[in-house]
């Protein structure tokens, strides 16, 4: 899992750590579709298929994607 660097605050540095680890685990846990934010937004988590060209396998793929709502979007533009 990524580790913040250099952070002056040992608080802050044990909390991203924290955040991360968590937004990863619930992220693998996540069924396709839509989870809403609230305020924030949309993920959503769509399962995607591709087929190589060069060898004609298959492979499956997961897209998670984050639309923000239009409130966090004007709030962003300030």
């Amino acid at each position: 899992m990524a580790k913040v660097v250099n952070s002056t605050k040992p608080n802050l540095a044990s909390a991203y750590d924290l955040v991360l680890t968590d937004l990863f685990s619930n992220l693998k846990k996540m069924k396709d579709g839509v989870i809403k934010l609230g305020l924030l937004g949309n993920l959503t988590k769509k399962q995607r298929i591709i087929r190589s060209a060069l060898n004609g396998k298959t492979y499956a793929y997961y897209q998670v994607s984050f639309k923000a709502s239009p409130k966090l979007k004007k709030e962003l533009d300030k």
